[in-house]
């Protein structure tokens, strides 16, 4: 059974159709590419899947449990997470900060506890610390842990979007293009950094223009276009495939 399971996806907004019947897989133990035109339906397909977004139709699947129009709280509980395209957080707390509210069972969301904690909530608060730290040395942003999330750059950002998704213990996590506008040299740092993820259990499923960094890490690739799955395979098939260079180029190019 694959850990994620999409079938018969559909949503519009204001009469235009972002999905039209969208089916897709991720087994576990990959890292699965999702590639497409720009306005395919590759990151309404995301908000809809973590319940940012309640589809038309259709129902999602994630490790045998329908999770179809749940919050994205209960989601996240369960184990699937995403990030976004544009790194958010809170830009003056501090990187450990910001990986620290990401944590599982979180004592400062009581507010009597976040005034006057408890001997357990302390011991929760050092044990997101120590987690919180062990994630931003793996990440290599132990060096910027204390700075503000504001005074990150661009790459260093992307891995904090990262590092709060990590802190969230997950089984399956949905990247929205976790390398735009990132230089060449942290771009494969983060790519290394996914496939030893990957490597220790966790599932991705990566939206990505940078076709080298699709070859190098994903297997399989999947292709949307209009709103729905074209194609899906190895990167080279699906590069060489006619549909495909169509619905990226056009009929007279692809042809041409």
């Amino acid at each position: 059974m694959p850990l994620l399971e999409v079938r018969g996806l559909a949503r519009s907004f204001y009469g235009v159709q972002a999905l039209t019947g969208l089916d897709l897989d991720v087994e576990a133990g990959t890292i699965t590419g999702l590639i497409g035109p720009n306005g395919a339906g590759k990151t309404t397909a995301f908000n809809v899947i973590t319940g940012l977004v309640p589809p038309d139709a259709g129902t999602v699947r994630f490790d045998g449990v329908d999770i179809t129009g749940l919050r994205p709280d209960r989601i996240t509980g369960l184990g699937l997470v995403r990030t976004f395209q544009i790194a958010r957080g809170f830009p003056r707390l501090s990187v450990l900060e910001n990986l620290m509210l990401y944590g599982a069972r979180q004592p400062g969301e009581s507010l009597p506890l976040a005034i006057l904690p408890s001997r357990a909530a302390r011991a929760r608060e050092a044990e997101l610390l120590e987690r919180a730290i062990t994630t931003a040395r793996r990440l290599n942003l132990l060096r910027v842990a204390n700075n503000p999330a504001s005074d990150l750059s661009g790459g260093q950002k992307k891995l904090l979007e990262l590092g709060r998704a990590l802190m969230t213990d997950p089984k399956l996590i949905l990247l929205d293009e976790p390398i735009a506008g990132v230089n060449p040299t942290l771009a494969g740092e983060i790519g290394d950094h996914l496939m030893r993820l990957r490597d220790e259990g966790i599932t991705f499923l990566i939206i990505e223009h940078h076709m080298d960094a699709i070859a190098r890490l994903c297997a399989p690739v999947i292709v949307m276009a209009e709103g729905r799955k074209l194609a899906e395979g190895a990167f080279d098939a699906i590069a060489a495939d006619h549909a495909v260079q169509e619905a990226y180029m056009g009929r007279r190019f692809a042809s041409a």
